[in-house]
């Protein structure tokens, strides 16, 4: 008995955790680390009691292709920065957190999966609830002119330093991203993939949340989290179109119409679809074009991871292109290993039909090739570590024996 109540004491104090570690992925505060690093410590500990050693065998074995193609990253990683002469600490540190943070994280997740310690309704809850914390600071952000969470300054004025709001993120594209997320997860739940039974307080939950998410969606500002739903919405309908009914493109019209309507209400709004239109690129253009003449110098594996600022003639962070920022920092070496990475991401939600995974995978993609980079920016890759679990997660249980 004591047995019993000590691992489901343990099991919850995973859940604790992890879900802490959720709700601050978005924020990138002190304990977006430490309960990272707790939900791991928790979790080996009971993979030692219940002697699961046989299981990360077991997920060597079954995810073999992607292993391998995970590999051919951090090798090309390795490569690039040890033929460049541009390289620093930062360089070797995001090696570090792809592993550490961003894949182990995957691997935790996918072993405790099918040991039944978490569920991916577990996994919706929190994610949601991140959001939604999110969601509702940035009302409170654009009510008050300050986030309640970290005293971030933003508003919903369309110019000066703080346009937009991004509650307690570090960027108003970021917070766009997420609260795009958080729209397609509510009403998917809540009206297209609604094949598990709601109770009455997850289905207000869920109502609830959607006019946060597309209050902060609007008015973070951010195109490209605009482009994201957009796409999203278009691949989805595109796979399902024949399963909806009218009742579904009634609710999709509803809420485009009132979408619409904030546009003409809002100049601020209305002026930034019509630079979205007009293929406004905020001068990346710019950077794009610098990228390209550097990658022409060194195609074949790049200047090494975190590069950019000290050989690019533009002063900026970011490539705002994950495919040039692949081929900047890694070269065509670097450029074939993520491209096998893609590959067998997209191969399994091929194998598996799932429009909703299909949907998100384009959406991603598309989107970083003008915002969020898929090197260095922690919340996306988070998100990313995520998102590969609800891909490659089975419904099988582990074949180890337990105590």
């Amino acid at each position: 008995m004591r047995s019993i109540l000590y691992y489901a004491s343990l099991k919850n104090t995973i859940r604790f955790f992890l879900g802490i570690f959720i709700l601050f992925i978005p924020m990138k505060t002190a304990i977006y680390p430490i309960s990272y690093s707790l939900f791991l410590f928790f979790s080996g500990i009971y993979f030692y009691k219940n002697r699961l050693v046989c299981s990360l065998t077991d997920f060597a074995i079954t995810y073999q292709k992607l292993l391998i193609a995970f590999g051919l990253v951090i090798a090309s990683m390795v490569t690039s920065n040890l033929l460049s002469p541009y390289v620093s600490f930062g360089s070797w540190k995001v090696i570090f957190e792809y592993v550490v943070r961003y894949f182990l994280l995957f691997v935790v997740l996918i072993v405790l999966y099918q040991n039944a310690v978490i569920s991916k309704r577990f996994l919706l809850v929190a994610i949601l609830c991140a959001l939604s914390i999110q969601g509702i600071d940035g009302l409170y952000q654009a009510l008050s002119g300050i986030d309640l969470i970290r005293g971030h300054l933003g508003s919903i004025a369309g110019e000066g330093m703080n346009a937009g709001i991004r509650a307690a993120m570090f960027h108003r594209n970021t917070f766009g991203l997420f609260m795009a997320i958080g729209i397609m997860l509510s009403t998917l739940l809540l009206i297209f993939e609604n094949k598990l039974p709601h109770k009455p307080y997850q289905t207000l939950f869920l109502s609830m949340t959607i006019p946060f998410f597309i209050f902060g969606l609007l008015f973070s500002y951010s195109r490209s989290a605009w482009v994201f739903c957009c796409v999203f919405l278009s691949v989805y309908l595109f796979k399902e179109y024949k399963r909806l009914t009218y009742k579904h493109y009634l609710v999709l019209l509803t809420l485009i119409v009132s979408i619409v309507c904030f546009f003409l209400y809002f100049d601020t709004l209305f002026v930034r679809f019509v630079q979205l239109i007009q293929l406004n690129s905020s001068e990346r253009d710019i950077i794009w074009l610098d990228s390209i003449r550097l990658i022409q110098a060194h195609p074949i594996v790049g200047y090494g991871l975190m590069s950019y600022q000290k050989i690019a003639s533009q002063h900026t962070l970011s490539v705002h292109n994950s495919l040039l920022e692949i081929m900047l920092f890694l070269g065509i070496v670097g450029f074939a290993a993520f491209s096998f990475l893609l590959y067998v991401a997209l191969e399994k939600i091929v194998q598996i039909k799932d429009s909703v995974l299909l949907a998100f995978f384009v959406a991603f993609l598309v989107v970083s090739q003008f915002d969020h980079s898929i090197i260095s920016n922690a919340p996306m890759l988070s998100a990313l570590s995520l998102f590969a679990f609800f891909i490659f997660a089975q419904n099988t249980e582990s074949t180890c024996v337990k105590n």
